[in-house]
């Protein structure tokens, strides 16, 4: 990760990580990454669990999107990436943290950088599509002010304003 300079975090356990903006110098990371993510093509079909799939999927994040990395223990382990849409002034938000760093963190921070970013650049709205049961995403979002705007069974979305 070498874009914008990383910053420095501790996790719940207090162990060091790094989070910031990842452009194309961080494809690799991001390969790596979701070689190692479990499982895949669970939650609409991301991560795509074919290889070359997962890496034109991961191309076209970095095409198209603002793209944001965790690492720790010197390996990535979270990404997320606002996907936008400039005329509208709203982005899609998704978000990936690797099974051996969830529940410490490492989502809150990518979330906010995400947020914070999608604010400097102008935008009014961030939405995301979340499954129903995937209660621990869900709280995640809460905190970090998403709402709830469809009554959907299996998936929901959420947005928040800006």
């Amino acid at each position: 990760m070498t874009e914008n300079s990383p910053k420095e975090y501790l996790d719940r356990l207090q162990c060091p990580f790094a989070a910031g903006e990842c452009g194309r110098a961080g494809r690799d990371d991001l390969i790596l990454l979701y070689e190692e993510f479990y499982p895949k093509a669970v939650t609409q079909g991301l991560p795509p669990a074919g290889d070359l799939d997962r890496m034109k999927w991961i191309d076209g994040l970095l095409a198209s999107g603002w793209n944001f990395l965790a690492r720790q223990d010197g390996k990535a382990s979270g990404h997320s990436a606002l996907l936008p849409d400039l005329q509208r002034g709203d982005a899609e938000y998704i978000i990936f943290v690797i099974q051996r760093c969830r529940n410490r963190g490492l989502g809150t921070v990518l979330t906010a950088i995400a947020l914070e970013t999608a604010r400097a650049r102008g935008l009014h709205t961030v939405w995301l599509t979340v499954e129903s049961i995937n209660f621990r995403a869900i709280r995640l979002y809460r905190r970090a002010g998403f709402q709830f705007c469809d009554e959907g069974e299996r998936e929901r979305t959420m947005s928040l304003r800006l």
